[in-house]
């Protein structure tokens, strides 16, 4: 059984949403080729994961995969499982860190099982489809609780919600989230106490809604001032009897009265003797008893009349002023509005009865005026009118009327307290009407732990004795031997030794000394070969083993890399399946000719799969994407990249854009630095052959894009694509094209038969 596909890589770092073709498959031997940054340890990482039984821990937690093997089996990352059981094995950079302490030049051990312990080796067979079914049963525990906390985290998620939906305010719920809800019911219990009706509920939300508190009320319910003496001095003006002041002639004339008073003054103030009006005599005995008449008591009851109608009117502007200046329902608090409609009615009411009477009143105080011994009698309303039991009464509307406006003004300065008020009855109200959901869920995520709890205490208790059996079966003796024989096969020379100690090997110089500062080949080299042993151990047949190999040779000069090669095709050229990952051209085309000669001796059966991660700019930023995709064509049919490159950067001048803007200004460069040993052999690099030709070529392409070029893409190298180049966009495709024409100027036949070679037109 071997890989089959990669169906599906998402959520992985660049690999965004890569889906397989249906025709993409894997092969026994496959190779995959990528850039540093193309997501080549990533796909690493998955088959490390299944190798693991769990997701690694530098994959990111949203990773989700979809790997198939020949057999039909399909391995996602929930639930990962391992179909290949001990037969996969994964070499990457996750491998060399779990395996060696490079600090102290010391493995953690190399596990052999020796023949010489039967019985150790038989409990430890015993116990490994013991602790299989132990493995599985915690998966299970794990789904189970997984499972408990997601409905228990759904459900903080839903309250929290329900309590921003309800209790809507910037204030307070802007930041609301679920870990509110854990810490609410972590500490107390919310009874049904704490369910709020539907009035109370809007009520607070009106509070809630408020951006800013109700202005403060200026608003006094007293009555102006002195009216209430006014009223009585009033009635006992409208009923005092003024008949004995006037003679009894002027009573049946009464209306005539006033007009008699102005006659008398004038007589008196010209000294007539004579009745302006009969002509008669005007005897002092008739002008005494007219000046008695018309005495000083009469003008000041005249005068107590005219004032009482003037301070009546005022009365009555401030009393419908005072009407007037009762405060609408919206000028009030929330809280207050429902009692304030009340007192509101009752005073408007008490108002207009006391403005009736006032009115009646100022009527007849007028008549009074106009016709002082006039009687003026006493009805409507103002005849049953009971003042001081009205007072009374208003009283207490005045009193309550004047607590709501006092209360109304208190809460403008207490506004921010009461709206955290309201939020916490609501935020009380919504967490209480889910009380007996949360004890539920709590319970079963609670039941959930400890079942997972004891399931895993079980696992490592297999888990444990296992490790100590395969500690029982280590025979380092042998296992240093092997390694010894592995790492100088591997590196073509015989400059470091291990030896078994303490549990671990101690890695040693030709001189005897701890080799304490291994170069990064060394290590390679090591953990390699370390890998290498794993292929024999824990009763393993080659023939079942599926191999992922990550860039067995970093750091490696030529040399190294060759015996490197060689050592990896002789120790696996018997396993069902080999997947080699590399970065490194000179590697990827040993490891490419190799296949492809197998290949051929197979004939029509297939046996090999060139692959490689196409990695291009997503467009948005320094974002990339990857897909898995067959070899470029250019890079299966020769040995150099030359070809490949020619094609990618005489792409990008002629449609003047590109998918590869990462790789674009170093492929431009390396393409030139390798045509400049053949236009400019005696020059050192590009910049060499660019001045010899620079005559030749000045006016007929961009020579200050090819200098530009040449100073900020330096080096050379398309290795890595990690971050986006120096060179904006527009700069690499003006590179390209002044680099394409460039050789097209200086090796005219070179770039007709490069054209038909990579099949350009």
């Amino acid at each position: 059984m071997i890989i089959s596909r990669i169906a599906e890589l998402k959520q992985a770092g660049v690999w965004k949403d890569f889906a397989a073709a249906a025709d993409l498959h894997l092969a026994p031997r496959t190779l995959i080729y990528g850039f540093n940054g193309s997501g080549k340890t990533t796909l690493s990482r998955v088959f490390s994961s299944m190798q693991r039984g769990s997701l690694e821990e530098r994959l990111p937690t949203e990773t989700a995969f979809k790997v198939e093997a020949s057999d039909g089996t399909t391995v996602t990352q929930d639930p990962i499982s391992n179909p290949f059981g001990n037969n996969l094995l994964v070499f990457n950079t996750d491998f060399v860190s779990r395996n060696f302490e490079w600090d102290s030049s010391s493995t953690k051990g190399i596990a052999y099982l020796s023949e010489k312990k039967v019985d150790a080796r038989k409990e430890f067979d015993e116990i490994v489809p013991r602790l299989s079914a132990a493995k599985q049963k915690t998966k299970a525990k794990e789904k189970a609780k997984a499972k408990a906390d997601k409905n228990l985290s759904e459900f903080k998620t839903r309250v929290a919600r329900n309590i921003r939906e309800l209790a809507s305010s910037s204030n307070y719920t802007q930041s609301y989230d679920a870990r509110k809800i854990q810490g609410h019911y972590s500490k107390a219990y919310f009874g049904a106490e704490k369910k709020l009706s539907e009035d109370d509920l809007k009520k607070h939300q009106g509070v809630l809604n408020q951006r800013e508190p109700l202005p403060t009320l200026v608003f006094s319910p007293s009555l102006p001032d002195g009216l209430a003496d006014w009223f009585k001095a009033g009635q006992s003006l409208l009923t005092q009897s003024v008949s004995g002041i006037a003679l009894k002639a002027f009573e049946a004339h009464s209306d005539a009265l006033r007009w008699v008073e102005k006659g008398l003054h004038y007589h008196n103030e010209h000294s007539l003797t004579d009745c302006l009006l009969c002509g008669n005599p005007f005897s002092e005995d008739r002008r005494a008893k007219l000046q008695t008449l018309f005495d000083k008591s009469w003008t000041e009851a005249l005068r107590a009349l005219e004032d009482a109608v003037k301070r009546g009117q005022e009365h009555q502007q401030a009393l419908r002023e005072l009407y007037r200046s009762i405060p609408k329902k919206a000028e009030i608090t929330i809280d207050e509005r429902e009692a304030f409609t009340m007192t509101r009615v009752s005073m408007e009411t008490a108002i207009k009865q006391l403005g009736v009477c006032v009115g009646e009143l100022l009527k007849g105080l007028e008549v009074r005026v106009a016709n002082p011994t006039k009687e003026v009698l006493v009805t409507g309303e103002l005849a049953d009118f009971d003042l001081d039991h009205w007072l009374m009464e208003y009283a207490t509307i005045e009193a309550a009327l004047a607590a709501i406006v006092k209360k109304h003004n208190d809460d403008f300065v207490s506004f921010a307290a009461m709206q955290k008020d309201a939020f916490t009855k609501i935020e009380a109200h919504v967490l209480a009407t889910n009380q007996s959901e949360w004890n539920r869920l709590q319970k079963d995520a609670q039941d959930a732990e400890t079942e997972l709890t004891t399931a895993q205490t079980d696992e490592k208790g297999l888990s444990g004795r296992q490790l100590e059996l395969r500690n029982d079966l280590q025979d380092h003796g042998v296992g240093a031997d092997k390694m010894n024989e592995l790492i100088w096969a591997y590196l073509g020379h015989k400059e470091l030794r291990l030896v078994a100690e303490d549990g671990g090997y101690k890695i040693l110089r030709p001189s005897g000394k701890p080799a304490t500062e291994l170069s990064e080949g060394e290590r390679t080299a090591v953990s390699f070969c370390f890998f290498l042993t794993q292929l024999a151990a824990e009763g393993r047949k080659l023939e079942n083993l599926v191999l992922v190999i990550d860039d067995p040779i970093s750091s490696l000069d030529t040399a190294a890399r060759t015996y490197a090669y060689s050592l990896m095709t002789r120790m696996t050229k018997k396993c069902a399946q080999v997947i080699v990952l590399t970065h490194n051209t000179s590697f990827m085309n040993m490891v490419k000719r190799e296949f492809q000669n197998l290949q051929k001796r197979e004939d029509t059966k297939k046996v090999t799969a060139l692959l490689s991660l196409d990695c291009r700019s997503s467009g948005e930023g320094n974002d990339r994407i990857t897909s898995l995709a067959r070899m470029h064509g250019l890079l299966v049919n020769f040995d150099s990249e030359y070809h490949y490159l020619f094609s990618l950067v005489q792409d990008a001048a002629h449609k003047k854009s590109t998918d590869y803007v990462f790789l674009l200004p170093n492929a431009t460069r390396k393409l030139l630095e390798m045509f400049a040993t053949f236009c400019s052999p005696g020059q050192a690099s590009f910049a060499g052959a660019l001045g010899d030709h620079h005559e030749a070529v000045k006016d007929k392409l961009d020579i200050r894009a090819l200098e530009r070029l040449i100073q900020i893409e330096s080096h050379g190298t398309i290795d890595g694509l990690g971050t986006l180049p120096d060179l904006t966009l527009e700069e690499a495709i003006r590179a390209a094209d002044a680099g394409i024409k460039f050789i097209k100027e200086v090796g005219k036949d070179h770039y007709k038969k490069m054209c038909a070679a990579c099949k350009v037109e």
